[in-house]
C-alpha cells in the first residue's frame, strides 16, 4: 500500500509526461491561429479546435508538465516571466496538436481494446511502473506488482492508469500507421550516402564584381518588370495587419512600494536575527515567505558588481552579519555580509563629466569649457546635475556615475587619478584620447565581500492592477465612441502608430502570440478589447488601421528600387563574362591555374574540397560549381561558369567517390537513419498541414 500511495502522489506528473511523450517524439513547436470574441463558450473553455473544446484542464495539464521539465532542465525553483510566457505558448501549441490528433484517431477508427490494456499492465508494464516494485539489486517483484493491481483499494489508480495506457497505445498506433506510409528505396539510400561522402578537390578562380551601383542607372523599366515577373516567388507577401495601440502599464504606486518596503524591513530583521553560519536551507525557507524568487547562496564578490546601493558607506563599512539592500531594474536585493576579505586589489567608485574635443583643432575650446565646468561644480557642488547638462559620456544620463570599477577596466588616465585622489575630491580637467574629463571620487576599497542575496521583485498590487484594467476599459469605450486618436488625446495617452506591419509569422508583439492572433481576427477599423499581457505587466488596446491580403508584393517605389538593384547586380556579373573568357583562353589542357596570376596579378587562385551539394566558405552557395566539378574528369579545366555571385573557372584536381563496399557495410545504419528522418519529416508536414486547415479558436486573453 505504501508503494501505491507513493504512486498516487506522482500520478499527475506521470500522466502529463505520458500525454506529452508522443508530441515531443514527433515535433515540438508550431504556431496556433486564434479567435477571441466570436462564439459563446463554456465556462471552463479556453479555445476550440475544429469545434472540439480545449478546457483549462487540458491546457493546464500540458503547461504544468512543460513547466516541470523546464525547472528540471534549468535546476531552478522559479522561472522568469519570459520563460513562463514561452512555456504557455508551447503548452497551447501542443494542446492544439493533441486535439487534432485525437480527431484524426477517431476518423481513422483507431481503438484500443480492454484486452490490450490488460496485456500491457500485466505482461508488459512500462518502466515507470516497474521501478516502484524493483529492489536495490534491480529485481522486479512481479508478485507484489500483480497484488497491487488486483487490490480493490487501488481500483481508482488502476482506472487512471488504464485510461492513460489507452491514450498512449492509440498514439503509438497512429504513429505506426503514419510511419508505415513512408518508404525508403535503395536508390535514395545511395544518393544520400554518395552526397555525404563523395568529395571533389578543385582549384578555382572567382571573378566577383567590386560593385554594381554604376549599373543601377543603366537598368530600364522594362528590365525591372521582366525580372519582377520572372521572380515573383521572391516577392511573396504574407497576410498583414497595420495597427496602432495604447498601453497601460502596471507600474507599482507609492503605496505598493511602501508595502513592499515594509515587508523588506521585516525580512531584514528576521535574517539579521539568524546566526551568520545559518544553513542555506534555513535562509531559503525564510526567503520563500517573502519572495517568489530563489535565494542566491553566498558568493565572494567585489563592490564593483554590487549595483544599486543607495550609498557607498553602507557596503564599504558593513560588518559580517550586517544586512543591506539595493534597488536596481525593478528589483530589491536584500543582502547579508557573511565574510570580508582584503585582496590587495583596489576598486574605486567615480563620477565623470566628459567634454569631448572631436578633433585636435577643438582641444583649446574643449579645455576652456572643461575648466569652466570644473569651477562650476566646485562652487555649486551638484556634480550629477552638471554631468547631465555638460557631459558627452553615456554615463551622463546617470549623473555621470561610472559605478565601481576594478583595475585596468577604464581609461588609465582616469584610473591613475581615481586610485590616488582623496575620496570626495573633484579633479580635472584630465586629458584622454576622447576629450577632457572631470572626476569625482566617491569611494575606494580593497575589500571583497562574501554576500548572500534574497531578491524581491517590486510588483504592483491587485488594487493597482484593477485600476489599470479599468483605465484600459474606459479608454476602449471612449475610443469606440469618439475615435481612437481623439480618445487618446482627451485622456493624455500616447498612441504608438509607427510599428511595422504584423504577420502571423513575425515576432509576437510583447512576446505574446494570442495578442497577434486576436489582431488577425479583426477587420480594418476594429478596436480590440483590453488584453492583459502578464509577462510584460501591461494592458493593451489596439486598432487595426489596414489589412493587407496575402499575395505578391506590388511593384511599388520601394520594391522597384530593390528589383533594380538585383538587375544591376546581374549586369555587373554579366560584365565579367568577357574577362572570364580571356582568362580561360590563356589556359591549355593540363595547365595549372596559377599560370593566370602571371598575366593578371589581381587574380587569386583558391583551392577547396566540396561535396555534390555542399556549401563551403570559399564558394558560399554556388551549386553551378558543384555540378560542374562532378561532371568533369581529373585534370580538366571548365569553361567560364556563371554563378549567383560571379564567374568561375574551375580545375578538377581529384575526386574521392563514395565507397560502395563501405556503403554495403553501413546500409542498415543508413536505412534506419534515412527512415527516421523521412518519417519525422512526413509526420511533421502532416501535422502542419492539419493545423493550417484547422479552425482554431483562442480565448486565452480572458484568463490572463
Amino acid at each position: 500500500m505504501a508503494v501505491m500511495n507513493k504512486m498516487r502522489e506522482k500520478m499527475t506528473v506521470i500522466f502529463a509526461g505520458l500525454a506529452g511523450a508522443f508530441l515531443l517524439m514527433i515535433i515540438f513547436e508550431w504556431g496556433a491561429q486564434g479567435d477571441f470574441f466570436k462564439t459563446s463558450r463554456k465556462p471552463d473553455e479556453i479555445g476550440k479546435v475544429n469545434g472540439m473544446s480545449i478546457t483549462n484542464k487540458d491546457y493546464d495539464a500540458m503547461y504544468q508538465e512543460l513547466r516541470q521539465q523546464k525547472l528540471q532542465e534549468t535546476k531552478k525553483t522559479t522561472l522568469t516571466d519570459a520563460e513562463e510566457n514561452d512555456i504557455r505558448e508551447k503548452a497551447w501549441d501542443q494542446t492544439v496538436i493533441q486535439k487534432i490528433l485525437d480527431q484524426k484517431m477517431d476518423e481513422y477508427g483507431i481503438v484500443v481494446t480492454d484486452q490490450e490494456i490488460r496485456d500491457v499492465l500485466f505482461y508488459n508494464p512500462p518502466e515507470f511502473l516497474k521501478r516502484n516494485f524493483t529492489d536495490s539489486l534491480g529485481r522486479f517483484d512481479e508478485a507484489s506488482y500483480f497484488q497491487a493491481l488486483k487490490d480493490p483499494h487501488n481500483d481508482t489508480i488502476v482506472a487512471k492508469l488504464s485510461k492513460t495506457m489507452r491514450d498512449e497505445l492509440k498514439k503509438q498506433k497512429l504513429s505506426g500507421l503514419l510511419q508505415s506510409v513512408v518508404r525508403v528505396t535503395r536508390s535514395e539510400m545511395w544518393d544520400r550516402y554518395d552526397n555525404s561522402t563523395s568529395k571533389a578537390t578543385i582549384q578555382f578562380v572567382k571573378l566577383k564584381p567590386k560593385g554594381y551601383k554604376e549599373y543601377v542607372s543603366k537598368v530600364s523599366d522594362d528590365e525591372v518588370k521582366k525580372y519582377y515577373d520572372e521572380h515573383l516567388y521572391l516577392y511573396k507577401r504574407e497576410e498583414g495587419r497595420k495597427i496602432k495601440f495604447v498601453v497601460f502599464r502596471e507600474m507599482p504606486t507609492a503605496k505598493d512600494s511602501a508595502m513592499i518596503m515594509d515587508r523588506v524591513e521585516v525580512l531584514k530583521k528576521k535574517w539579521a536575527a539568524l546566526p551568520v553560519e545559518a544553513r542555506d536551507s534555513v535562509v531559503s525557507d525564510l526567503a520563500r515567505d517573502y519572495t517568489e524568487l530563489p535565494y542566491e547562496p553566498p558568493i565572494m564578490q567585489p563592490p564593483a558588481i554590487v549595483n544599486g546601493l543607495p550609498n557607498d558607506s553602507e557596503i564599504l563599512n558593513a560588518k559580517v552579519g550586517d544586512v543591506v539592500t539595493t534597488f536596481s531594474q525593478g528589483q530589491i536585493k536584500v543582502m547579508r555580509i557573511l565574510g570580508v576579505q582584503d585582496t590587495g586589489a583596489t576598486f574605486y567608485h567615480a563620477k565623470e563629466i566628459l567634454i569631448g574635443f572631436g578633433n585636435p583643432q577643438n582641444k583649446d575650446s574643449a579645455k576652456a569649457l572643461a575648466e569652466k565646468v570644473l569651477a562650476e561644480v566646485k562652487s555649486v557642488p551638484d556634480f550629477s546635475a552638471a554631468a547631465r547638462k555638460y557631459s558627452q559620456s553615456p554615463s551622463a544620463r546617470n549623473g555621470g556615475d561610472l559605478g565601481w570599477l576594478g583595475p585596468k577596466v577604464y581609461l588609465p588616465e582616469i584610473e591613475s587619478v581615481a586610485m590616488k585622489a582623496p575620496v570626495g575630491s573633484i579633479t580635472g580637467p584630465i586629458e584622454t584620447s576622447t576629450g577632457y574629463s572631470i572626476i569625482q571620487v566617491k569611494g575606494r576599497t580593497q575589500r571583497h565581500l562574501l554576500i548572500a542575496t534574497i531578491p524581491i521583485t517590486v510588483h504592483s498590487s491587485s488594487t493597482t492592477q484593477r485600476v489599470v484594467q479599468q483605465s484600459a476599459a474606459i479608454f476602449r469605450e471612449r475610443a469606440a465612441k469618439d475615435g481612437f486618436d481623439q480618445a487618446a488625446l482627451a485622456l493624455g495617452l500616447h498612441v504608438s502608430a509607427d510599428v511595422p506591419p504584423l504577420t502571423k509569422k513575425s515576432q509576437p508583439m510583447f512576446g505574446y502570440t494570442p495578442w497577434v492572433n486576436y489582431i488577425f481576427e479583426l477587420s480594418a477599423g476594429d478596436i480590440t478589447q483590453p488584453v492583459r499581457i502578464a509577462s510584460a505587466k501591461l494592458y493593451v488596446v489596439g486598432q487595426v488601421i489596414e489589412v493587407t491580403p496575402e499575395g505578391t508584393k506590388p511593384l511599388d517605389t520601394v520594391l522597384r528600387e530593390q528589383v533594380k538593384t538585383a538587375v544591376a547586380k546581374r549586369k555587373a556579373i554579366e560584365a565579367l563574362a568577357g574577362k572570364a573568357k580571356e582568362l580561360r583562353a590563356m589556359l591549355n589542357p593540363g595547365d595549372d591555374l596559377n599560370k593566370l596570376t602571371a598575366a593578371d596579378s589581381s587574380v587569386k587562385i583558391l583551392q577547396t574540397a566540396i561535396g555534390p551539394a555542399e556549401s563551403v566558405s570559399e564558394l558560399q552557395t554556388e551549386y553551378a560549381v558543384n555540378n560542374a566539378a562532378f561532371a568533369m574528369k581529373p585534370g580538366e579545366i571548365s569553361q567560364p561558369i556563371e554563378g549567383i555571385n560571379g564567374y568561375y573557372i574551375v580545375k578538377l584536381l581529384s575526386v574521392t567517390p563514395a565507397d560502395k563496399k563501405q556503403f554495403q557495410s553501413q546500409s542498415t545504419k543508413e536505412f534506419q537513419s534515412l527512415s527516421q528522418e523521412k518519417q519525422q519529416r512526413f509526420i511533421g508536414q502532416w501535422i502542419q498541414e492539419l493545423k493550417e486547415k484547422a479552425t482554431v479558436v483562442d480565448y486565452r486573453s480572458h484568463r490572463m
